[in-house]
């Protein structure tokens, strides 16, 4: 009973941090360059996909919908590289407390998951983008414009129609 209401404190704690500098971007934006690491160490950049749709999934570990929608993002980032027209990168908000790169390390190869995880450890991303809540996912055209965003728990569904319209 504790935990979850402790979970349910920091999840609105974070949320009104993020909101309270975020920036607001809407459809058509031209979304600026950004490079972040991934689990490897790996440095990974926006430009690297330029031509290909992004589905950018801003996630953590703690977060129930989070972990509700890993297992169809799993799957949609398998069938984008086959296929190799888009890219799923799921950024997790990394906070070095609560949220460590160990503890990713650790739910990623717990649950067999092979997407490209990408650490925001002081959420610079999160807020350009101005997410306030987790999970937030952002559809970013083949051009770098924002095509669509979803805020909450999706589905596979629902972000591919999103990366279909993008792709038009």
């Amino acid at each position: 009973m504790y935990k979850k209401i402790f979970l349910l404190a920091a999840a609105l704690l974070l949320t009104s941090l993020l909101a309270s500098s975020a920036l607001a971007l809407s459809d058509g934006t031209e979304i600026k360059n950004f490079t972040l690491n991934d689990l490897n160490g790996k440095s990974v950049s926006l430009e690297q996909f330029r031509g290909k749709t992004v589905v950018l999934n801003f996630w953590a570990t703690w977060c129930p919908p989070c972990r509700a929608e890993m297992p169809e993002f799993n799957e949609m980032a398998r069938e984008f590289e086959k296929a190799g027209e888009a890219v799923l990168l799921a950024v997790n908000m990394t906070d070095g407390r609560r949220e460590t790169k160990a503890k990713v390390e650790s739910f990623i190869k717990e649950n067999g998951y092979s997407m490209t995880v990408l650490l925001d450890g002081d959420q610079q991303l999160a807020k350009y983008f101005g997410v306030r809540y987790i999970p937030t996912t952002f559809i970013i055209d083949g051009a770098g414009r924002l095509a669509g965003q979803i805020q909450g728990g999706t589905t596979k569904a629902a972000v591919m129609k999103l990366v279909r319209e993008a792709k038009k």
